[in-house]
């Protein structure tokens, strides 16, 4: 069973360890509420940061998305471009700004951004190596998750997959319910095998 999860690209700049959680976060999903009425900022070039602006829209007064160059679907960014989102492409942070919470970003440019938080939306890396070397299949529309049916199965026989490696939303209750539906598949896939063995 993969449950290895998923580990989040870092902008790598001064301020984004030091604020993490006060302000830096890698999930909208989770951390949206949190920014109700305030402005907030995008960092990504790909679908899950236009995604993720998009979604902030029902939160926040202002979005920003920082982009250094958006590739995403045609439908997508007519979406976005037609959006109260404020696209700054070309912008590259140079640092998160603030002390006890984030106040605001630098820019490469040498402009800033105030902001009351940051998603870094740069995408997942690693996890998924392991599985596509065994020939397990990714998802068919963005290829950055395993494929799974409903009882938690993958393509090949007896490997099954579940929580943040399969796709968002990315909440723990989530994760925990299919970790409970792929422990029970297995099981009784298990079960069954050893009871042909021994017939």
């Amino acid at each position: 069973i993969f449950t290895l999860g998923g580990s989040k690209k870092k902008l790598g700049v001064p301020g984004e360890q030091e604020l993490l959680g006060r302000g830096v976060s890698y999930c909208v999903d989770c951390d949206a509420n949190f920014y109700r009425g305030a402005t907030v900022t995008v960092v990504g070039d790909r679908s899950a940061a236009v995604d993720g602006a998009l979604t902030l829209l029902g939160y926040a007064a202002k979005v920003y998305l920082l982009s250094q160059k958006l590739e995403v679907s045609p439908e997508l960014l007519a979406r976005l471009r037609q959006s109260p989102v404020q696209v700054l492409e070309g912008a590259r942070v140079k640092a998160i700004e603030g002390e006890k919470a984030v106040t605001g970003l630098q820019l490469v440019s040498g402009d800033s951004v105030q902001t009351d938080g940051v998603f870094i939306e740069l995408g997942s890396k690693g996890a998924l190596q392991l599985a596509t070397q065994l020939g397990v299949m990714l998802d068919s529309e963005h290829f950055k998750y395993i494929a799974t049916n409903r009882k938690q199965e993958t393509n090949i026989p007896g490997v099954f997959a579940a929580g943040d490696i399969v796709g968002p939303p990315y909440q723990m209750a989530k994760a925990v319910g299919e970790g409970c539906v792929a422990g029970m598949e297995a099981a009784t896939l298990a079960r069954k095998m050893k009871q042909k063995e021994s017939a």
